[in-house]
């Protein structure tokens, strides 16, 4: 395996199983940090999320939807964690896509039927003066923890890794 397939593949693994990203977010003057439960859709990568429209990362993504975040694992075998940053636009999800997006976020999130009828919030809540909305951030650059680079000289740095690379094989 060549070193894109292997940064690709470690990107591939955090996204699918990690959870929760920390979105970055900004009024235009102060910035803001919120960790959110997301799930991932493909070509082009997306990280689908919701929260409630008064939340204050909702209402900078309205009027400012350039985000940055990251993702990180720790108990990970080896070196014991990895992680990655990306920066991306997003958006609430509008009415027609509701339906399609309140599905696939509760089946990718949750798998096994008995549990997501646990989490299933209804889809009126989604809509209109519903409390909640869907948000996607569209990624445009994603960085993994440069690991190797760590164990040579504990330098805390990012490899840059293609988008097409993510979602070529997903």
């Amino acid at each position: 395996m060549d070193d894109l397939e292997w940064l690709a593949e470690r990107s591939r693994h955090l996204l699918a199983n990690a959870r929760f990203m920390t979105l970055a977010t900004g009024d235009g003057v102060f910035p803001w940090a919120s960790t959110v439960n997301y799930v991932a859709l493909w070509a082009p990568l997306r990280l689908l999320y919701y929260s409630l429209r008064t939340a204050r990362h909702s209402r900078n993504v309205a009027h400012h939807p350039r985000v940055s975040g990251s993702i990180f694992m720790t108990g990970l075998p080896g070196f014991g964690l990895d992680g990655a940053q990306f920066t991306g636009t997003c958006r609430a999800v509008g009415p027609r896509a509701v339906a399609e997006y309140h599905r696939r976020y509760y089946l990718l999130n949750f798998p096994d039927e008995e549990v997501r009828r646990r989490w299933l919030l209804p889809e009126a809540e989604f809509r209109g003066a519903g409390p909640r909305r869907f948000y996607t951030v569209e990624v445009e650059q994603w960085w993994l923890l440069d690991i190797d680079r760590w164990l040579i000289d504990k330098h805390d740095r990012r490899i840059a890794v293609p988008l097409q690379a993510l979602t070529t094989t997903a």
